[in-house]
């Protein structure tokens, strides 16, 4: 499982765009509402903005343009008000725009292309060999745009002779994202992952009589008494692509004969919805083998928490491979069912019983 702050992290390390402090003072002179920090881009979330001593807040008190650095207040600061900002500022990029880079580069990466068991691969599924990769993808995204910016500068020729060759910054630019695209691709290639991957395919028997694949088990010793171990091949060579995500993708981990619980985040209140959560073989199948206990831990404007549980009686029993989702229903509209998660569960088989 990668994570949005590692990958954000990490590219700001390969860019050299790293944070820094910085300080602004400046004095109200009654009229102006607008202020340049003279450091740009800023970081939104760092900013403490005080004018005579009192914090303002933002939005009501200020806008922010971080890109250019540039502040908008509300209220015109009075004639001679002292006005002090302070936070983080950036060489090149905000976390906004990484933030896009990288988006950019997870759906290249992983483009048209799923796991052993059929799910589309995202952010929270790429393994962590491939987070580099996936860093460098996004570094020649942001590369790309710095070499845009520098195409629109000239040669300065001075009477003297002296020649300023601006136009160079652009030329090392494209030759730095030559380089990198040579780096990911030589670890694409090596590993099989990303733009440069070979897909590859295992040939399979069909059933004539059920028109599914026969099942591969993995190959065992002469006097290996285990149960076969069934493997899951990826199918991707079907001549279609990955069905569409719709809601957020999130598979379970059980250990059988183990109580089971987890908690999940929602950016809104959730008071008169009622949640419910199945285990089931498969979607749609008579088959119910489990029933999450569903509690509300805390329910506000911008952040709601729900807690999913099970006994361990109902993790004694349950397949190797099963499929659940979290699906909610309101209190005040009967048409209304929304499912928000949904995923597959894999159950670890356990050694000490009672």
């Amino acid at each position: 499982m990668a994570l949005l702050s590692d990958l954000i992290s990490r590219v700001r390390l390969e860019l050299g765009d790293q944070p820094s402090q910085f300080t602004f003072n400046g004095t109200g002179d009654g009229v102006t509402t607008a202020f340049s920090l003279q450091a740009n881009p800023v970081d939104p979330s760092t900013l403490q903005v005080v004018v005579n001593g009192t914090p303002i807040p933002t939005p009501s008190g200020y806008t922010l343009e971080p890109d250019i650095g540039v502040i908008h207040f509300v209220v015109t600061p009075v004639l001679g008000a002292t006005i002090a900002v302070t936070g983080l500022k950036y060489r090149y990029f905000t976390d906004i725009d990484i933030t896009k880079f990288i988006s950019t580069a997870i759906t290249q990466h992983t483009y048209n292309r799923t796991d052993s068991y059929g799910s589309v691969v995202t952010i929270n599924t790429i393994p962590p060999v491939e987070e580099y990769p996936v860093s460098i993808l996004a570094v020649i995204e942001a590369l790309w745009v710095l070499a845009t910016d520098s195409a629109f500068d000239i040669n300065i020729s001075a009477p003297d002779g002296v020649v300023i060759p601006r136009s160079q910054r652009y030329q090392q630019l494209t030759s730095i994202i030559q380089q990198r695209w040579e780096q990911y691709k030589a670890l694409c290639a090596q590993l099989n992952i990303g733009l440069w991957r070979i897909e590859m395919g295992t040939l399979r028997r069909v059933s004539r009589t059920t028109n599914k694949l026969v099942p591969v088990y993995m190959p065992q010793e002469i006097d290996d008494g285990r149960r076969p171990e069934r493997v899951y091949l990826q199918n991707d060579l079907t001549g279609r692509s990955p069905a569409p995500l719709y809601g957020q993708l999130y598979d379970i981990v059980l250990y059988q004969g183990d109580s089971f619980t987890c908690e999940f985040d929602f950016p809104f209140d959730t008071t008169g919805l009622t949640f419910k959560a199945q285990i089931r073989t498969y979607p749609n199948s008579p088959s119910l083998y489990a029933t999450f206990t569903i509690t509300t831990l805390s329910t506000s404007s911008t952040l709601s928490k729900i807690k999913l549980s099970l006994p361990k009686g109902s993790t004694a029993y349950m397949p190797v491979r099963a499929f659940w989702d979290l699906q909610a229903t309101s209190a005040t509209d009967s048409n209304y069912e929304m499912t928000y998660i949904h995923g597959q569960v894999f159950t670890v088989q356990q050694v000490t019983v009672e």
